[in-house]
């Protein structure tokens, strides 16, 4: 496992699952992820009595944090008039407000609100059981907030059900930029080629 950041701060960590591998297989890009915050790996459950660290392919989830770049660390605020503290406060105001609108308003609400959760919450491209975790710029920091009310249903409980920490643009930046230059040589040398979307970040790493 290769670990970017300090784990009592914040810190990404990741591995692929075997050193050996066949060029271009799936299988090749199979391994495991942890985000720490404040000496928790956040990516971490429990379910059926047993502690799990996640698992799953890393393949999109890389792609996501490449393609995903301009939105984590620039400036595109929450699109919808709503108040929050934080990230998941603006989430549940922005549901309240369904019963208040009509039927086009509603659409171009529930549009508005995808998109942004696309741009800045990796959920969506999960492979295995993942945490709901999103990323938001604010001015000179990142937020990182998560919340995992959807696995309950399934009796899977995350070591750090629900939080939000605040990063140092800088050293949040630091740390991105470090893990994406390590994962994406790794697939490069696992799939010998990688999307375009992933190939462009070649000039920020």
């Amino acid at each position: 496992m290769k670990i970017f950041g300090e784990k009592q701060h914040f810190a990404i960590e990741y591995g692929f699952e075997s050193d050996e591998f066949e060029k271009g297989e799936p299988d090749s890009t199979y391994g495991s992820i942890r985000l720490w915050i404040k000496g928790k790996d956040i990516c971490s459950y429990r379910a059926d009595g047993e502690d799990y660290q996640q698992e799953g392919n890393l393949y999109h989830l890389i792609e996501w944090f490449c393609e995903k770049m301009e939105y984590i660390l620039g400036y595109d605020p929450f699109p919808l008039p709503v108040e929050g503290e934080n990230t998941l406060e603006l989430l549940e105001n922005a549901d309240k407000r369904y019963d208040t609108i009509d039927t086009l308003e509603e659409e171009l609400w529930f549009e508005a609100k995808s998109r942004w959760i696309f741009n800045h919450c990796w959920f969506p491209v999960r492979d295995g059981i993942l945490p709901c975790v999103h990323f938001r710029r604010l001015e000179n920091a990142v937020e990182i907030s998560w919340d995992n009310l959807f696995w309950e249903e399934y009796d899977i409980a995350f070591h750090s059900g629900k939080g939000v920490y605040l990063a140092a643009l800088q050293d949040f930046t630091e740390i991105y930029r470090k893990f994406l230059h390590s994962a994406v040589s790794e697939l490069e040398q696992r799939l010998g080629e990688c999307k375009s979307s992933i190939k462009r970040v070649r000039d920020w790493l």
